[in-house]
């Protein structure tokens, strides 16, 4: 809860606010935890609950009933809404003219809305940096093979996640709002929505939101299915998949010639893993800092196997949400 001994923060009189929750009541609190402790506080939260079971709809109302008093809180439960429906829920009810987005599973920042939203311009969207919140071995393997440094990040070309994005309602609405017939892959097509719009992205990375890795080699595929199947279904990233497929059939080439020359193929296969591995085995050392060496040794053996696990995800995924889409 809000501290009542601490100074009041500053309120962004422009800004609300906004995120979706389903069934998060485990990493509830360190969430909304950090939202209280920002620095800023917008004017206004919303948050709208697909309709969980396990008591997160009234963690959410005890914990904001109590929330800094000159901050407009809303909590609202729609049984059923995905993502998406939610978050546009949400925006319709927005009174500011600035709407800032994050997700129930990450942890914020304390400066995060302050650094966010300093730049924030009608034309701009503004997004900042997604970092790991990694504990165990997998998540942090997970994390090495997944999220890119800051430093690997091409400014340019960058499109940003929507646990970690602030936009104006003007130019949500513009785009059509977060694509609804999408269960996955949303905030990426509304991305590709505000820059056919004419609103360009700048990327702040001190604006910063821990993203809780998923734990279990299970869920890490069918989160990668899923996404896959987005990007299908919302017709994004389809030379990506290209070279994802192109990539199998090289394999698949190098495996059936090492029946005839064997010691040249596996130099082949040496060098093709290097590079297949390469950025994972450079963010290791800045994942595992102050980790033993012993650890980053076994992550040097677990990364490899678990992106081949990630990538074959996304291959079915990507063939799943084809055969969808061909047949409405």
């Amino acid at each position: 809860m809000p501290n009542p001994s601490k100074p009041q923060p500053a309120i962004n009189q422009s800004v609300t606010f906004i995120a979706t929750v389903y069934n998060e009541r485990d990493t509830l609190l360190p969430f909304l935890r950090s939202l209280s402790a920002q620095t800023m506080l917008p004017a206004q939260i919303v948050i709208v609950d697909g309709g969980s079971t396990d008591g997160t709809y009234d963690l959410l109302k005890d914990y904001l009933g109590s929330f800094w008093p000159q901050v407009a809180v809303e909590v609202i439960q729609k049984k059923g809404a995905g993502i998406s429906q939610g978050r546009n829920t949400a925006i319709r009810r927005a009174r500011g003219p600035f709407i800032c987005v994050s997700d129930g599973g990450c942890i914020i920042h304390r400066r995060w809305l302050e650094v966010l939203t300093g730049p924030a311009k009608p034309e701009t969207v503004t997004a900042g940096y997604s970092a790991s919140w990694a504990k165990s071995f997998f998540q942090k393997c997970l994390a090495a093979s997944i999220m890119p440094l800051p430093r690997e990040i091409k400014t340019k070309r960058f499109m940003p996640s929507s646990r970690n994005v602030c936009f104006s309602k003007q130019a949500w609405a513009q785009a059509g709002g977060y694509p609804q017939h999408l269960d996955f892959g949303e905030d990426m097509k509304f991305n590709f929505a505000l820059k056919a719009s004419g609103y360009r992205t700048r990327f702040l990375p001190r604006a910063v939101v821990y993203w809780k890795m998923r734990q279990g080699l299970d869920t890490v595929c069918k989160q990668f299915f899923r996404y896959a199947k987005g990007d299908a279904l919302g017709g994004m990233y389809p030379r990506r998949h290209m070279v994802r497929f192109a990539a199998l059939a090289v394999l698949a080439a190098v495996i059936a010639l090492s029946v005839v020359w064997t010691p040249y193929v596996l130099l082949v296969l040496a060098a093709l893993g290097a590079a297949y591995c390469f950025q994972a085995f450079r963010r290791i050392p800045a994942v595992f800092y102050k980790q033993h060496f012993g650890k980053k040794i076994a992550a040097v053996c677990a990364v490899p196997f678990l992106l081949l696990c990630i990538d074959g995800a996304k291959l079915a995924g990507y063939l799943y949400g084809q055969c969808i889409k061909r047949k409405k």
